[in-house]
């Protein structure tokens, strides 16, 4: 194959790129001129000056001769105004998935999120509706939501197959978001643990969204979805064991009660304090997950595509707290 790659630089996009080079496909990566490329530039790949809000002329340009386009680029819970998401999330996606049918690409994996269900209760999977309301601050489930509409609204018009993958959490090396908030709590001379700390959370592994991504190039399916959001099953006091080891740590636990947890949440929800490190990711979602087993079996990948996880968490969280030591 050789693939298109927006977000390569990115947590999901640079671990989809290593995986690609790995089985020697050929990637070449959309690059904004000020990112770092030293990691790209390892593996081989091609890399082409752009911004995903370049005009779809111009990006189609790039993609000539590319068989597959993965659209990974996103701003996630980054604190931005309104119309900043916007353009990346939903005008970056018109743009990308435009100039692939310019370019005469037949099939593209739009990279969205579990966010798009919002607070949706009890189980949840692709038959789940997307019309829950969202919390107004949510700008990052909105942006994804419209993204996910401008991708069929294309699929339809501008015969491009598309398939929409979405995924839950995610941590690995070269997080920049969940993995550095993580280690704050992790470095606290006691950690607290959010009800028993034996529920299961939704997060997945980078290199485990990577192979499931490469599962959906290769199906070539259109007018598909599948969930990410669970690889290997992950406690939240796993979580934070597995990732102290890699930050050389011994946690002490202490256990908060969850409705206390919860009522914290509401209270400083209703004072308009946003989760430190994404602003407009709510406090009472953040408790929400925290407290709750993981609502998204993604059954239907493994199922009709065949994806089974490579990476176990008792090897992935511990590297990938090495690896955030290391930046240090």
């Amino acid at each position: 194959m050789r693939v298109f790659l927006t977000g390569a630089t990115g947590l999901i996009g640079s671990h989809l790129a290593a995986l690609l080079r790995a089985k020697n496909h050929e990637v070449v990566a959309l690059v904004r001129p000020r990112s770092n490329r030293g990691f790209l530039s390892g593996l081989g790949c091609r890399l082409v000056d752009g911004d995903v809000r370049d005009d779809p002329d111009r990006l189609a340009a790039a993609i000539e001769g590319c068989g597959h386009v993965c659209h990974s680029a996103a701003l996630v819970y980054d604190g931005g105004e309104w119309p900043k998401v916007r353009a990346v999330n939903v005008d970056g996606t018109r743009n990308v998935l435009r100039a692939a049918a310019l370019a005469g690409v037949e099939h593209a994996v739009h990279v969205s999120s579990v966010a798009v269900y919002g607070p949706a209760a009890g189980v949840v999977d692709e038959s789940t509706p997307t019309d829950t309301p969202l919390p107004p601050a949510d700008l990052y489930a909105r942006s994804k939501r419209e993204a996910e509409d401008v991708a069929r609204g294309i699929e339809a018009a501008r015969n491009l197959s598309i398939t929409i993958v979405r995924p839950s959490a995610v941590y690995g090396e070269r997080d920049r978001l969940m993995t550095p908030a993580v280690a704050k709590l992790v470095r606290l001379p006691v950690v607290p643990l959010f009800g028993t700390g034996e529920n299961t959370l939704p997060v997945v592994y980078a290199g485990n969204v990577a192979s499931a991504i490469e599962r959906c190039l290769a199906a070539g399916r259109g007018h598909a979805v599948f969930d990410v959001g669970r690889d290997v099953p992950l406690t939240q006091r796993r979580l934070f064991e597995l990732l102290a080891a890699g930050l050389g740590r011994r946690p002490r636990f202490a256990r908060l009660s969850g409705s206390l947890v919860r009522a914290v949440a509401g209270t400083l929800d209703g004072l308009g304090v946003g989760t430190p490190g994404a602003r407009h990711l709510s406090l009472e979602r953040v408790a929400r997950i925290a407290l709750g087993e993981n609502p998204y079996p993604s059954r239907r990948i493994r199922r009709e595509l065949g994806w089974t996880p490579e990476h176990d968490h008792a090897q992935s969280l511990p590297r990938t707290g090495a690896w955030l030591l290391a930046q240090r």
